[in-house]
């Protein structure tokens, strides 16, 4: 079922018919736009917002019975030695703000994000964030990660798919 909602669903939707009007377009209708008006929200958006309120308003009532399940927090794994690796699942990337305690410079970087026995484990190295990008993995892939050697200042990772 598709989320993208039907021009009944629009209110006010815009009306577009950039061509000059010649005699062979004086009575053609107009076609709406594509484009959806940035003050409308369609039904169907609002109606899964209320049906995901409905249910966390259902489970809000359940908390005292639920048991925690995996911490989100991510923290930070690094290989320390070429031959060290780790398995996890891969879960995406998040943006990552490091600061040089040398010169102060403050930088934002990809950093891939991994389930590794119930918790998050983040790693933002170039040549791993390069891989994954390049092999296009999808959330959800087990991989291992495999710490190969340095080149310069780079470490240089190999990932494995899992199955």
């Amino acid at each position: 079922m598709s989320n993208k909602p039907k021009t009944e669903d629009v209110q006010d939707a815009q009306i577009v018919n950039d061509a000059p009007e010649t005699q062979e377009t004086a009575n053609v209708p107009a076609i709406p736009s594509t484009e959806e008006p940035t003050n409308v929200t369609p039904a169907i958006v609002q109606d899964d917002y209320l049906m995901l309120m409905a249910q966390a308003v259902e489970r809000s009532e359940k908390l005292d019975k639920m048991t925690p399940v995996m911490t989100l927090t991510a923290e930070y794994i690094e290989l320390q030695k070429p031959g060290e690796s780790f398995k996890g699942i891969y879960v995406g990337t998040q943006k990552m703000t490091v600061t040089n305690k040398t010169t102060g410079e403050v930088k934002e970087l990809d950093a891939a994000r991994f389930i590794i026995n119930k918790r998050i484990w983040i790693n933002a190295g170039a040549v791993l964030i390069s891989e994954l990008k390049r092999a296009n993995i999808p959330a959800g892939t087990p991989l291992q990660v495999n710490y190969e050697r340095k080149d310069g200042n780079t470490k240089i990772y190999s990932i494995t798919l899992l199955g």
